[in-house]
């Protein structure tokens, strides 16, 4: 008589410094950021600046989605930084 044993599968866990944590790769649509909140555009114009590719996306399945990264990036991109952490030009 032979037995087989299934092997239990073991899902990756998140561990210090996130290398594997799996909120980072929910892919989200313009239209769940738009009803989230989480950056001052409406989802027409999440989907037109990256299919002009000024925002980064993704476009796994050929629909327009950001992940967590792309999110950050494109609130980091509409920084606007103080006058005194300018670097100004040096006199030559």
């Amino acid at each position: 008589m032979t037995t087989t044993t299934a092997k239990k599968q073991v899902r990756p866990t998140a561990q210090a410094g996130g290398a594997t944590d799996l909120s980072e790769l929910v892919h989200y649509t313009p239209e769940q950021i738009e009803a989230a909140g989480w950056l001052p555009f409406s989802a027409r114009t999440l989907r037109d600046k990256a299919s002009a590719r000024v925002f980064p996306h993704s476009k796994a399945g050929g629909r327009i989605t950001f992940l967590l990264r792309h999110i950050r990036e494109i609130a980091a991109m509409h920084e606007v930084r103080p006058a005194s952490e300018r670097k100004r030009p040096t006199a030559a």
